[in-house]
């Protein structure tokens, strides 16, 4: 269902102890995105975007309030369980690519299979397709050292697919390229989201925001009154 909704938050709260004093860094986060919608979570440095998105990808727990992926009561959850969630519903890309520099794209696109327990066979015919989906069908012997940054963040979004996860989660994708190469990186998220995937981005950059379908604005670790918007 197109208006299936995947990721609930109620009133998150996200505190840490900082010498002594309570450091209060997300202050009651509502949050719904549905099946196969492109959200941007666009904010400032020190906004509270990257503990919101650390929460969203079960890599932290809130201190308070309700978050429920896919169904399953995430605060509930052991690390074993969380380490499930992880592989299985989450897809990360990062700025910083953080491929295997030792392994070819194909294997560094195996990587989740392999800890997802898949047989070998499927690992290879699995990622090898994640590879053609986007357009890397013709380096998948090469090392990270022999690709561009745009081709290295290619490889990373074959990996973060590759599970088939709920979510795409994505951390500022296009930090570490440069503006044309940026570009092109969106217009892959485009061409996936429309093929229906569910894709999360956080950034501090208006324009790559704007790539979106909605933006949601958070400032002091807050999402304002009147600051979800439809880009």
């Amino acid at each position: 269902m197109a208006d299936e909704t995947i990721l609930t938050m109620r009133g998150i709260e996200k505190e840490y102890i900082v010498g002594g004093e309570v450091s209060s860094v997300l202050k009651g986060i509502d949050l719904e995105v549905k099946k196969g919608e492109f959200l941007a979570i666009l904010g400032p440095s020190g906004s509270g975007k990257s503990t919101l998105m650390n929460i969203i990808g079960c890599l932290d727990v809130p201190t308070r309030g309700e978050y429920q992926l896919s169904g399953l009561s995430i605060g509930s959850q052991d690390e074993q369980t969380l380490a499930h969630i992880r592989n299985r519903e989450i897809g990360f890309i990062f700025q910083s690519f953080f491929l295997m520099q030792r392994q070819t794209a194909l294997e560094n696109v195996k990587m989740p299979l392999i800890y997802a327990n898949m047989p070998e066979k499927q690992q290879n015919e699995r990622a090898a397709e994640m590879l053609r989906l986007v357009g890397l069908e013709d380096k998948m012997n090469y090392y990270p050292n022999q690709l561009s940054g745009g081709q290295q963040q290619r490889v990373a979004i074959a990996r973060a697919m590759s599970n088939n996860p709920t979510i795409l989660l994505a951390d500022e994708p296009t930090g570490a390229l440069d503006q044309k190469t940026g570009r092109q990186v969106m217009e892959l998220f485009h061409q996936l989201n429309d093929e229906g995937r569910t894709i999360i981005m956080i950034t501090h950059d208006v324009h790559i925001a704007e790539h979106a379908k909605r933006i949601v604005k958070i400032l002091d670790g807050n999402i304002g009154e009147g600051e979800v918007t439809d880009a």
